[in-house]
């Protein structure tokens, strides 16, 4: 079996195999009609969307060569899999959550962002710093000012 695109044979595949993971676990609800929904009819419908849709991607990507880039190179290679980049990220969201009762809201979204913005390889700390103050006031904006959510702000310690 010659795939033409690996990545987008693979990724198709992993669509359809999602989408019908949906439609058998939404099926312990009731389905319902369309004129009266049960809780099972929104992820059977979209399960059954996301499985065409990646079996679409998956014929395509059988059936068509991958791009070649001006070096000559094939751009359908699985490139492997950087786990560094998967922990820095998960661990970016896992010290957001435990530090912000302690921290507060601007401390503990500035480690985030920054322990999140290690998983680049184009890491550069003055972006990083940038993006920190950036994002730390429109955060409290949204949330503190405009929603008015009661989330320490800084730290209990000062």
């Amino acid at each position: 079996m010659v795939v033409g695109n690996r990545k987008d044979f693979w990724s198709g595949i992993l669509f359809a195999l999602l989408g019908v993971f949906f439609i058998v676990f939404a099926q312990e609800h009731e389905l319902g009609q369309a004129s009266r929904m049960g809780p099972a009819y929104f992820p059977t419908v979209l399960g059954i969307l996301l499985a065409a849709i990646g079996l679409i991607v998956a014929l395509l990507g059988y059936f068509r060569k991958a791009p070649i880039t001006e070096t000559g190179e094939d751009t359908g290679e699985i490139m492997p899999f950087r786990w560094n980049v998967l922990f820095l990220i998960l661990g970016s969201i896992l010290v957001f959550g435990l530090a912000l009762n302690t921290f507060g809201l601007m401390l503990s979204l500035a480690a985030m962002i920054l322990i999140a913005g290690l998983a680049s390889p184009d890491f550069r700390f003055k972006e990083t710093l940038a993006i920190i103050l950036v994002m730390d006031l429109l955060a409290w904006l949204i949330f503190v000012y405009g929603v008015g959510m009661l989330v320490p702000v800084w730290p209990v310690f000062m």
